[in-house]
């Protein structure tokens, strides 16, 4: 049975995110540091801290530890600022180089959560390292679809990476089908 979800799920979870996102700004450093500490979504979902800025939505999202991990790398980008592709992102930051290229391919080729999260922790790291924002509603939504069956989000960043002109759609025309 194939399920089609609408985009208006990955919004309501990008929405998820961005207010985890915002609580997690408004943490103690103490606190900031305790998750900084941690090098694996296993580790981020052992500290309290964590739960209480998921809230709900961290017991409906096993791999939402992954997204959160990666917070400290990069502040959230602006609400108004135009829609964010991560893969446009990385090609804008990261360059033409070869270099550049073989990190992104690693990137799309993981194939377990916790490669994802030491792939992702690396090139965010390189990307924002000007201080450059993300919008984290986007890209947590990204992470946690990243192993769909259907390869929607590894085709997607390629896309916008390799081909940077392309065109970011619309909430309204993507679909997410879910096998």
């Amino acid at each position: 049975m194939t399920e089609v979800i609408k985009a208006s799920v990955g919004d309501s979870y990008g929405s998820e995110i961005r207010a985890i996102r915002t609580r997690f700004d408004k943490l103690s450093k103490g606190d900031v540091a305790i998750l900084r500490r941690c090098k694996t979504a296993d580790e981020i979902a052992l500290e309290g801290t964590y739960w209480r800025i998921g809230s709900s939505f961290a017991h409906k999202q096993s791999n939402l530890a992954q997204v959160v991990l990666l917070f400290p790398l990069a502040s959230q980008q602006n609400a108004k600022a135009k829609r964010f592709s991560f893969g446009r992102f990385l090609s804008r930051k990261l360059g033409e180089e070869a270099g550049a290229a073989l990190r992104f391919r690693r990137l799309i080729d993981c194939r377990d959560p916790d490669e994802l999260a030491h792939r992702l922790r690396g090139i965010i790291r390189l990307a924002c390292s000007d201080g450059s924002p993300v919008d984290w509603g986007e890209l947590g939504t990204d992470i946690l679809w990243f192993f769909a069956p259907n390869n929607r989000v590894r085709r997607r960043w390629a896309q916008d990476f390799y081909s940077p002109e392309s065109p970011v759609k619309s909430p309204e025309q993507v679909t997410i089908v879910h096998s």
